[in-house]
């Protein structure tokens, strides 16, 4: 049975024009030019240091690209992309309202349906579509465990996108020209600078996490604050949540929801590889 749920906390930036490929191209990540050969693209949009505003699921449809991302994240590309925007031949909008965007475990006929994991699919549509359930949490429940991360309020700025994992879900052309941020981006691969890594983890009981909120390690019998929640949510009386932390925490860490209670997390496998090539 088709299950379709409505995804409220998503955004779509639209980008039109005859210079949107070359203008794209010099803001993010990904190698633009991918996008017309394949169903979509992912990335990152970041600032001069290199450090995130957001993380987007691109496509092309009728000429026009499409990034879909985090409301939160939308309001800051957004503005950012139209400061560089007005030297090219490109127009960047806001196209949320033109939209309805929904979460799905198979494709949705005649609607765009971006299959992001196996049975685990991203739907945009013109019309609105009926949804078979009132909760989201299970749609998002799979997209905490699938390791991709979203960017909200308080993380966005925050991370350069390999504290975050995204070089290992091909969010990062290394082949690609040059694009706002991408010396502390290359740095970061080519010099080992990096020393923190996105991880999953959950824990019994549901718990009301936010992104940003810190998470605590025990050193010298003491709590200290060791890591930032990116993403969680509430699923069959587990919180999951996907956590940033430094690189060479073990999997058998300890990690607690706050500084005083022993409720603490069980860190969980990537299903993907942080290996470089």
């Amino acid at each position: 049975m088709t299950s379709i749920v409505s995804l409220s906390q998503f955004a779509v930036i639209k980008l039109s024009g005859e210079q949107s490929h070359s203008f794209l191209q010099g803001q993010v990540t990904c190698n633009v030019d991918d996008i017309k050969a394949s169903e979509w693209q992912a990335g990152a949009h970041c600032n001069a240091k290199g450090k995130a505003w957001s993380t987007f699921i691109a496509f092309e449809q009728n000429d026009a690209l499409y990034l879909v991302m985090t409301k939160e994240s939308a309001e800051v590309s957004l503005a950012e992309l139209n400061k560089y925007g007005v030297f090219s031949k490109t127009d960047i909008t806001d196209d949320t309202n033109n939209w309805h965007i929904y979460g799905s475990n198979e494709a949705v006929v005649s609607q765009k349906s971006i299959e992001l994991t196996q049975g685990h699919v991203l739907v945009l549509s013109r019309e609105e579509l009926t949804v078979t359930a009132d909760s989201s949490n299970e749609w998002w429940n799979n997209e905490v465990l699938s390791g991709r991360a979203h960017l909200f309020a308080k993380t966005i700025g925050e991370y350069v996108p390999q504290m975050i994992n995204l070089q290992a879900l091909n969010y990062i052309s290394f082949n690609k020209g040059c694009y706002m941020g991408q010396e502390m981006v290359a740095r970061m691969r080519y010099l080992g600078k990096n020393k923190r890594a996105l991880y999953l983890a959950e824990t019994d009981g549901e718990y009301d996490l936010t992104a940003g909120d810190d998470v605590f390690k025990a050193m010298n019998n003491n709590r200290r604050a060791s890591g930032k929640v990116i993403n969680s949510t509430t699923y069959n009386g587990k919180t999951t949540a996907q956590l940033v932390l430094p690189n060479d925490t073990d999997l058998n860490d300890k990690i607690y929801l706050d500084s005083e209670s022993d409720q603490h997390f069980r860190l969980l496998p990537l299903p993907y590889s942080l290996d470089q090539d």
